[in-house]
């Protein structure tokens, strides 16, 4: 196929899979878009659901209160049972009027009617009959029933909690918090429904009562661990710190201690001194900062939506626009390069290849072209005559940074490794001993009076005193230990994986070899020198190369510090 042809054929290829790609980016923004919208408003479906749950919370107050209540029978407490009713019914009746907007299973919520129908019946019928008649069962039976509206409350928006998360991930970890204050709401109330029947009687609590309250306050407890573990940006947000402290301060410090209070008075055999709805009066208003937390989370969370809403329209404009810049460029580059490139390069094709296969023996021909072409041959030329010479400057570039490195990494004075290069194969064998499970040993030591062989036979003895010890302690040590100068007159040595009792040995046996070993200085002078040792050793996850030059450190101050030509240990 000649080279117009496949250029042709190149050209409509690549056009229609930038046509392609063009098309799935809009697509995929335009998706982006459209979800962002309803997403939105499953949030809002959302935080209707959760309206819902708290006022089916709340109307289990003034039920407590009317169930307590004596005959005959208090009219406001009455009243502010129906006033919640109302609150329930009507914060419902939005519910499922957003449910059929959206074109959702509005039936959903017929689960929740028929048991909020059945609660309610049980409670009036019970509130009608004598204190008397009031029996633990009976009370406990109706408590229950209301208990179980909340989560068919919220169960009725669950599929929607999750389009929310899978629409704004950003926003997932808030949601699962104001999903959170939602339960704390209700385990909250549970809390305080659980002394309606010893209230009501009034009896003492039973030791089933005491182990219920513990449950529930455990339950709380952990949802409040929950909501105070942080886990996105919003936790440090000051709405939603001053929220948090509020509900600590409010709910666990009064609402708590009020809790306590007849737990206490039950204990001791007081009376409680208040029937079910004082009670209900004092606690409910503690549980209102739950509530104002779990608004603030919704409140950034709609914000957040918002924002990604607005993000989602803007690059969907911005696709659009680069869309359109993308297929003008392309059509326009096409054309240059036909004209410009794809003529000329065809009666220059074989240099190419030729050049392109790596033979080097020919000059390509037609440099003298006045055109770019003959730029491309010309330049090709000089490629071929700059590739010999680069060949031979990488040879010798390569054998220089193998003795720069060699040189970098070794002692200039005894021929073994130095500080940094010691540093580098002790943290590369480091994170050998935690993958294994093994120990790791560093043995630190220097000479001792090094200062009294360089005043007393000059800087040269002291020369010759550290590379005799460099060879005796080299050839002393087995492959794989590793010795190092550290510093001055100051050596460490890295055995193989050991504990500190193998590490100990190693380094009293490279005392007594250095001990033992005379050294005749160029004057004919004998000398024999000895070393301080410390010895430390590191395992676990948590070791550092650091932490354990720092032990062996310190033990080798202590080897100085008892007498010198000694072997410590870490303590």
């Amino acid at each position: 196929m000649r080279l117009t042809r496949l250029f042709t054929l190149a050209s409509a290829v690549l056009a229609l899979l930038v046509c392609g790609m063009l098309g799935r980016l809009l697509w995929g923004e335009w998706e982006h878009y459209r979800a962002a919208g309803t997403g939105h408003h499953t949030l809002q479906l959302m935080q209707r659901a959760m309206v819902a749950a708290e006022k089916l919370s709340y109307e289990r107050g003034p039920v407590n209160a009317v169930l307590g209540d004596h005959l005959p029978a208090d009219p406001a407490r009455h009243a502010r049972l129906l006033r919640a009713r109302a609150d329930t019914d009507l914060a419902l009746a939005q519910l499922r009027q957003d449910l059929a907007a959206d074109a959702g299973p509005a039936t959903a919520l017929a689960p929740l009617y028929d048991a909020l129908g059945a609660a309610r019946l049980t409670v009036d019928q019970l509130a009608a009959l004598p204190p008397a008649e009031r029996t633990p069962e009976r009370l406990d039976a109706a408590i229950e029933r209301m208990f179980q509206l909340v989560p068919l409350a919220l169960n009725a928006v669950t599929s929607y909690t999750r389009a929310s998360e899978q629409v704004y991930p950003r926003i997932a970890r808030i949601l699962m918090k104001a999903r959170l204050t939602v339960e704390l709401r209700e385990f909250a109330g549970r809390l305080g429904s659980a002394l309606t029947v010893p209230l009501a009687a009034p009896r003492p609590l039973t030791e089933a009562d005491h182990q219920r309250l513990q449950f529930l306050r455990g339950r709380i407890e952990q949802l409040r661990q929950l909501i105070k573990i942080p886990s996105s940006d919003i936790d440090s947000e000051p709405r939603v710190l001053a929220a948090v402290a509020r509900m600590d301060e409010v709910y666990f410090a009064a609402g708590q201690r009020l809790v306590a209070e007849v737990e206490q008075a039950s204990r001791a055999g007081r009376a409680y001194g208040m029937d079910t709805g004082q009670f209900a009066q004092r606690y409910v208003p503690c549980m209102a900062p739950i509530l104002a937390l779990r608004d603030v989370l919704l409140q950034e969370a709609q914000t957040q939506a918002l924002q990604d809403y607005e993000a989602a329209r803007h690059e969907l404009v911005l696709a659009l626009l680069v869309g359109a810049a993308i297929l003008l460029a392309l059509t326009l580059l096409l054309a240059i390069v036909r004209r410009r490139v794809v003529v000329p390069l065809l009666r220059a094709t074989r240099a190419v290849v030729r050049l392109g296969n790596g033979d080097f023996s020919m000059p390509p021909s037609g440099a003298r072209r006045d055109d770019e072409i003959g730029d491309m041959l010309r330049a090709l030329a000089t490629l071929r005559a700059n590739s010999m010479d680069r060949q031979r400057l990488e040879q010798e570039r390569v054998r220089l940074i193998e003795e720069l490195r060699l040189r970098a990494d070794t002692d200039y004075l005894t021929g073994i490794l130095n500080r940094r290069a010691f540093t580098a194969a002790g943290n590369l064998r480091l994170r050998g001993a935690r993958d294994q499970g093994e120990s790791l040993a560093v043995i630190l030591f220097d000479v001792d009076h090094f200062k009294s062989v360089n005043d007393s036979y000059g800087h040269d003895a002291g020369d010759q005193v550290l590379i005799r010890i460099a060879e005796v302690v080299r050839d002393s040590l087995r492959d794989g230990e590793i010795v190092a100068r550290y510093g001055g007159e100051e050596f460490v040595v890295m055995p193989t994986y050991c504990g500190l009792e193998a590490a100990h040995a190693l380094a009293e046996r490279l005392r007594e070899a250095i001990s033992r070993e005379p050294l005749t200085l160029s004057d004919g002078h004998i000398l024999r020198v000895t070393a301080s040792f410390g010895v430390a050793v590191a395992h676990g996850p948590h070791a550092a190369l650091d932490d354990l030059f720092h032990a062996a450190d310190l033990a080798l101050y202590r080897a100085k510090r008892n007498g010198r030509n000694r072997v410590e240990q870490q303590a």
